[in-house]
Protein backbone atom coordinates (compact mmCIF):
# COMPACT_ATOMS: atom_id res chain seq x y z
CA UNK A 1 0.00 0.00 0.00
CA UNK A 2 1.46 3.20 -1.30
CA UNK A 3 2.18 5.78 1.69
CA UNK A 4 0.59 9.02 1.22
CA UNK A 5 2.18 12.56 2.03
CA UNK A 6 -0.38 13.86 3.13
CA UNK A 7 -1.69 11.09 5.84
CA UNK A 8 -1.36 12.73 9.31
CA UNK A 9 -1.35 9.45 10.95
CA UNK A 10 2.21 8.70 9.03
CA UNK A 11 5.05 10.26 11.31
CA UNK A 12 7.22 7.40 11.66
CA UNK A 13 9.19 9.92 15.07
CA UNK A 14 8.89 9.64 19.17
CA UNK A 15 5.92 11.76 20.29
CA UNK A 16 6.41 14.13 22.96
CA UNK A 17 5.34 13.02 26.34
CA UNK A 18 2.26 15.17 26.99
CA UNK A 19 3.89 16.69 30.36
CA UNK A 20 6.69 18.30 27.91
CA UNK A 21 3.77 19.54 25.61
CA UNK A 22 1.85 20.86 28.65
CA UNK A 23 4.95 23.03 29.55
CA UNK A 24 5.98 23.72 25.87
CA UNK A 25 2.26 25.62 25.49
CA UNK A 26 2.21 27.02 29.24
CA UNK A 27 5.76 28.85 27.84
CA UNK A 28 4.03 30.45 25.11
CA UNK A 29 0.21 30.86 25.20
CA UNK A 30 -0.21 33.95 27.50
CA UNK A 31 -3.52 34.50 28.74
CA UNK A 32 -5.43 37.72 27.61
CA UNK A 33 -5.99 39.84 30.54
CA UNK A 34 -6.75 43.32 29.44
CA UNK A 35 -9.73 44.37 27.07
CA UNK A 36 -10.44 46.55 24.59
CA UNK A 37 -13.80 48.00 23.16
CA UNK A 38 -13.66 47.30 18.88
CA UNK A 39 -16.41 47.74 16.20
CA UNK A 40 -17.98 44.44 14.56
CA UNK A 41 -15.72 44.71 11.55
CA UNK A 42 -12.52 44.54 13.73
CA UNK A 43 -13.82 42.33 16.04
CA UNK A 44 -12.93 38.87 13.74
CA UNK A 45 -10.15 36.66 15.94
CA UNK A 46 -10.76 38.30 18.85
CA UNK A 47 -12.53 36.85 22.63
CA UNK A 48 -15.31 38.44 23.88
CA UNK A 49 -15.01 40.12 27.23
CA UNK A 50 -18.34 40.60 28.63
CA UNK A 51 -21.83 38.82 27.48
CA UNK A 52 -23.19 39.93 23.82
CA UNK A 53 -26.97 41.54 25.40
CA UNK A 54 -29.74 41.67 22.91
CA UNK A 55 -31.05 45.74 23.28
CA UNK A 56 -34.09 44.71 21.33
CA UNK A 57 -36.51 41.80 20.34
CA UNK A 58 -35.45 40.46 16.85
CA UNK A 59 -37.77 41.03 15.09
CA UNK A 60 -39.01 44.02 16.79
CA UNK A 61 -42.65 43.45 15.78
CA UNK A 62 -44.88 40.81 14.73
CA UNK A 63 -44.28 40.65 10.80
CA UNK A 64 -44.79 39.02 7.31
CA UNK A 65 -42.83 36.05 6.62
CA UNK A 66 -43.99 35.70 2.97
CA UNK A 67 -45.90 37.73 0.62
CA UNK A 68 -49.23 37.31 0.16
CA UNK A 69 -52.28 38.68 2.03
CA UNK A 70 -53.02 39.49 5.79
CA UNK A 71 -56.32 38.42 7.54
CA UNK A 72 -58.16 37.06 10.53
CA UNK A 73 -58.58 33.46 10.80
CA UNK A 74 -61.47 34.08 12.75
CA UNK A 75 -63.19 35.29 9.22
CA UNK A 76 -62.23 32.21 7.13
CA UNK A 77 -64.37 28.86 6.60
CA UNK A 78 -62.84 26.19 7.54
CA UNK A 79 -64.65 23.61 4.87
CA UNK A 80 -63.77 26.05 1.96
CA UNK A 81 -62.89 29.12 -0.23
CA UNK A 82 -62.90 32.46 1.57
CA UNK A 83 -64.05 35.63 -0.62
CA UNK A 84 -61.96 38.45 1.05
CA UNK A 85 -62.25 42.09 0.06
CA UNK A 86 -58.35 43.80 -0.33
CA UNK A 87 -58.44 46.80 1.76
CA UNK A 88 -54.82 47.90 1.59
CA UNK A 89 -51.01 47.14 0.93
CA UNK A 90 -48.26 47.16 3.29
CA UNK A 91 -44.90 46.40 2.65
CA UNK A 92 -41.76 46.72 4.48
CA UNK A 93 -40.66 49.73 6.10
CA UNK A 94 -44.39 50.80 6.12
CA UNK A 95 -45.50 51.60 9.53
CA UNK A 96 -47.69 49.39 11.46
CA UNK A 97 -51.18 51.06 11.33
CA UNK A 98 -53.22 49.78 9.34
CA UNK A 99 -55.66 47.06 10.53
CA UNK A 100 -57.95 44.49 8.86
CA UNK A 101 -61.55 44.42 9.83
CA UNK A 102 -64.13 41.59 9.14
CA UNK A 103 -63.98 39.74 5.89
CA UNK A 104 -61.23 42.04 4.79
CA UNK A 105 -57.67 41.17 3.64
CA UNK A 106 -54.51 43.10 3.21
CA UNK A 107 -52.21 42.45 0.48
CA UNK A 108 -48.40 42.14 2.62
CA UNK A 109 -44.84 41.91 1.79
CA UNK A 110 -42.27 39.79 3.60
CA UNK A 111 -41.12 41.42 6.24
CA UNK A 112 -43.83 44.21 6.79
CA UNK A 113 -45.58 44.99 9.83
CA UNK A 114 -48.79 42.92 10.48
CA UNK A 115 -51.91 44.73 10.76
CA UNK A 116 -53.88 45.19 13.66
CA UNK A 117 -56.31 42.18 14.18
CA UNK A 118 -54.53 39.68 11.09
CA UNK A 119 -53.24 36.88 12.62
CA UNK A 120 -52.39 34.84 9.37
CA UNK A 121 -50.78 35.67 5.69
CA UNK A 122 -51.92 33.28 2.80
CA UNK A 123 -48.74 33.21 0.35
CA UNK A 124 -49.56 34.99 -2.91
CA UNK A 125 -48.93 31.94 -4.59
CA UNK A 126 -51.89 29.96 -2.79
CA UNK A 127 -54.83 32.21 -3.33
CA UNK A 128 -56.73 33.83 -6.74
CA UNK A 129 -57.23 37.48 -7.06
CA UNK A 130 -60.49 38.71 -8.73
CA UNK A 131 -61.90 42.48 -8.74
CA UNK A 132 -60.64 43.70 -5.66
CA UNK A 133 -61.12 40.79 -3.68
CA UNK A 134 -58.94 37.81 -2.64
CA UNK A 135 -60.09 33.95 -3.04
CA UNK A 136 -57.80 31.59 0.13
CA UNK A 137 -58.34 28.05 0.03
CA UNK A 138 -59.55 26.18 3.71
CA UNK A 139 -56.70 24.34 5.40
CA UNK A 140 -54.24 27.03 6.70
CA UNK A 141 -53.72 26.80 10.44
CA UNK A 142 -53.81 29.84 12.82
CA UNK A 143 -50.66 32.16 12.79
CA UNK A 144 -49.31 30.25 9.39
CA UNK A 145 -46.36 32.77 7.65
CA UNK A 146 -46.26 35.31 10.86
CA UNK A 147 -43.39 36.30 12.51
CA UNK A 148 -43.87 36.86 16.36
CA UNK A 149 -41.73 40.08 17.84
CA UNK A 150 -38.88 38.19 20.10
CA UNK A 151 -39.65 34.71 18.14
CA UNK A 152 -35.56 35.11 16.96
CA UNK A 153 -34.49 36.80 19.75
CA UNK A 154 -35.53 38.24 22.87
CA UNK A 155 -34.71 42.02 24.01
CA UNK A 156 -32.25 41.39 27.11
CA UNK A 157 -31.18 37.48 26.14
CA UNK A 158 -27.71 36.52 26.07
CA UNK A 159 -26.98 36.18 22.23
CA UNK A 160 -23.12 35.63 22.67
CA UNK A 161 -21.79 34.40 25.98
CA UNK A 162 -17.95 35.73 26.77
CA UNK A 163 -17.07 31.75 27.31
CA UNK A 164 -17.48 31.18 23.40
CA UNK A 165 -20.86 29.40 23.67
CA UNK A 166 -24.50 31.21 22.31
CA UNK A 167 -27.70 31.23 23.95
CA UNK A 168 -28.78 27.78 21.52
CA UNK A 169 -26.59 24.82 21.27
CA UNK A 170 -26.79 22.85 18.62
CA UNK A 171 -26.76 18.92 19.00
CA UNK A 172 -24.11 17.13 17.13
CA UNK A 173 -25.24 14.52 15.22
CA UNK A 174 -22.49 10.91 14.64
CA UNK A 175 -20.55 11.14 11.86
CA UNK A 176 -22.06 9.24 9.16
CA UNK A 177 -20.22 6.52 7.94
CA UNK A 178 -19.57 5.91 4.25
Amino acid sequence: MAQLTDDCFAFSGPLMPIADMERLIAGRVQPVTETETVGLTGARGRVLATDIVAPLDLPPFDNSAVDGYAVRYRDLDPKGETRLAVTGRLTAGSSANASVGAGQAIRIFTGAPMPADADTVFMQEDVRVERGAVLVPPGLKLGANRRLAGEDVRKDSVVLRRDGGSRRRMSRSPPRSG
